[in-house]
């Protein structure tokens, strides 16, 4: 059995850093030997609040990662999420020489786009192809090269981020001694994991509520077609209270968790809580409707946000599988009835992947493997093991011949590397 190609992914949020380490050996089997989630505040919507706090959290996240699976990385695919994105669908168009179409003319056609759709000011962060048109033809084909043609156009969902961010993140991962490999959009890596291919094809939004912002995207006939992120998250509903009940985040957090509530037919309008304010030394009363107010205010902010930018895009009919919602903030109590009720449509969470298990190399009895099979169910690392998934996904693989990186010349061990994965997808 050949080797497997150990994959490290590192998922910035704005509320810990998650790094997972796992063995690919192929979409159907990825094995977890190594993960980590080490608590942090010092990224949040997309931008670095302390710089050397937060390079000591990735620090930490990857040492322990490593020491659990044994081994030293080097590289990593990054994953987050910026309010900063600008996504848009492009296409580039190309004429073909000799009438065969070659790994260049795709190059060029991705060119193309960027140069239409992406300014100076900004880095072209990730980008799917959508699918291509030979000789103004309407049906699609996702791989053309080799095939007849005069000429082509490949459609693509491209997703910009600020030069100047990037640069920061990059720098920062390698003053923790790691190389970026990829960076993705937090969604679409959440994607990966939660949605079903029948789901892709008939039409589906993702929502991921997170801390400090809300992670969008959209599927139709299977390709990425939308994706936006919305600088508002489930730490704003606690922004919220505190400001209301004037106690501390950290009270008012706790209160959130522990009794709060978007579901009007779910709570008893007649019940009052008593939450103690530390910076008074007293004690302050709340009606469980005030508080329902308060964090269905929020939510619905959320959601309608979503809602006008989807109507806005003509979207919202398309999506014949409705939405499915994951993050921290989706497991407010009620979320779902008011999403249903916000979106007139179906709405479910998502469901742990098959393909992703843990793995130790002293068998079913080793402690290590239980520890790692009791961590992989927890959703916090839902998007990491997505990121794993997507490595081995047809939209990274089709997307990846329009890099200019395929055109170079590799040496010879990196190129059985490749075969080697091409040919595990099938065997």
């Amino acid at each position: 059995m050949k080797n497997p190609d150990l994959i490290v992914v590192i998922h910035l949020t704005a509320s810990a850093i998650h790094t997972v380490i796992g063995q690919v050996h192929s979409a159907q089997d990825i094995r977890i030997i190594g993960l980590a989630s080490v608590k942090n505040h010092d990224f949040a919507q997309g931008t670095i609040r302390h710089r050397e706090r937060l390079k000591s959290a990735i620090k930490q996240s990857i040492l322990e990662a490593e020491d659990m699976a044994n081994c030293r990385i080097n590289s990593v695919w990054l994953s987050f999420s910026t309010p900063d994105l600008q996504s848009v669908n492009s296409g580039g168009e190309v004429k073909i020489v000799n009438e065969l179409v070659q790994a260049k003319d795709i190059v060029a056609a991705l060119t193309q786009a960027k140069t239409k759709h992406v300014p100076d000011n900004m880095y072209l962060m990730h980008y799917t192809q959508q699918g291509i048109a030979l000789d103004g033809g309407e049906q699609m084909v996702d791989d053309a090269i080799g095939m007849q043609a005069n000429d082509l156009m490949v459609l693509y969902h491209l997703m910009m981020m600020p030069v100047r961010g990037r640069q920061n993140l990059q720098q920062l991962l390698q003053e923790c001694d790691v190389n970026v490999d990829q960076m993705l959009f937090d969604a679409v890596s959440t994607a990966e994991y939660g949605l079903l291919p029948e789901e892709k094809y008939h039409g589906v939004c993702l929502i991921d509520i997170g801390s400090s912002t809300t992670s969008v995207c959209v599927y139709r006939e299977e390709k990425l077609v939308y994706t936006h992120c919305f600088d508002e998250g489930s730490h704003h509903a606690t922004l919220d209270l505190s400001m209301l009940l004037d106690v501390t985040i950290a009270e008012a957090e706790a209160m959130k968790k522990a009794h709060a509530s978007v579901d009007r037919n779910g709570i008893d309008s007649t019940q009052f809580i008593t939450v103690r304010r530390s910076q008074y030394n007293d004690e302050k009363t709340i009606n469980m409707q005030e508080l329902l107010d308060v964090t269905e205010a929020r939510y619905l902010k959320i959601l309608n946000s979503i809602k006008r930018d989807l109507d806005s895009a003509g979207l919202s009919d398309f999506l014949q599988q409705g939405y499915v919602i994951t993050g921290g903030g989706a497991e407010m109590r009620g979320l779902l009835p008011l999403a249903k009720k916000v979106f007139a449509n179906k709405v479910h969470k998502v469901n742990q992947h098959p393909a992703i298990t843990a793995y130790t190399p002293y068998g079913t009895d080793d402690e290590k493997l239980r520890y790692i099979a009791s961590l992989i169910g927890e959703r916090k690392f839902q998007t990491a093991f997505g990121t794993l998934l997507y490595s081995q996904s047809d939209a990274f693989l089709h997307s990846e011949k329009s890099s200019p990186d395929s055109l170079k010349e590799a040496p010879i061990k990196q190129k059985m590397q490749q075969v080697s994965k091409l040919l595990r997808r099938f065997f």
